[in-house]
């Protein structure tokens, strides 16, 4: 697996009050960003997500990624039956306080 840095609209550098909410199917995330403005984007047709502690094979960056060659995302989408192309494995990273893995649609990020 590799990562390769994904521009998804929005800064998790410095971010603070980070907040997760599932419904529907879809991520809502929301925080504070380095400017102390609200910033929330939201995850479509989401098959997974984890909050966890900084990994040490994720470049180590407040930056926001998408992993290639996922085997978490084969896996789910294997066992959810649909396409493992049509959906991406991001990685933010909040240095902060964390990291956030999400496996969505590809580009349904808004």
């Amino acid at each position: 697996m590799r990562y390769v840095e994904a521009n998804l609209g929005v800064s998790t550098a410095d971010a603070e009050q980070v907040a997760t909410r599932f419904e529907n199917g879809d991520l809502h995330l929301s925080f504070i960003d380095w400017q102390a403005q609200p910033c929330s984007i939201t995850f479509r047709e989401v098959l997974g997500y984890r909050w966890q502690e900084l990994d040490d094979a994720v470049p180590r960056d407040d930056t926001t990624f998408e992993a290639i060659d996922s085997p978490w995302l084969q896996r789910q989408a294997q066992l959810q039956s649909v396409p493992s192309n049509e959906y991406a494995h991001y990685v933010l990273c909040f240095n902060a306080c964390g990291v956030l893995d999400v496996l969505a649609r590809r580009d349904s990020a808004s």
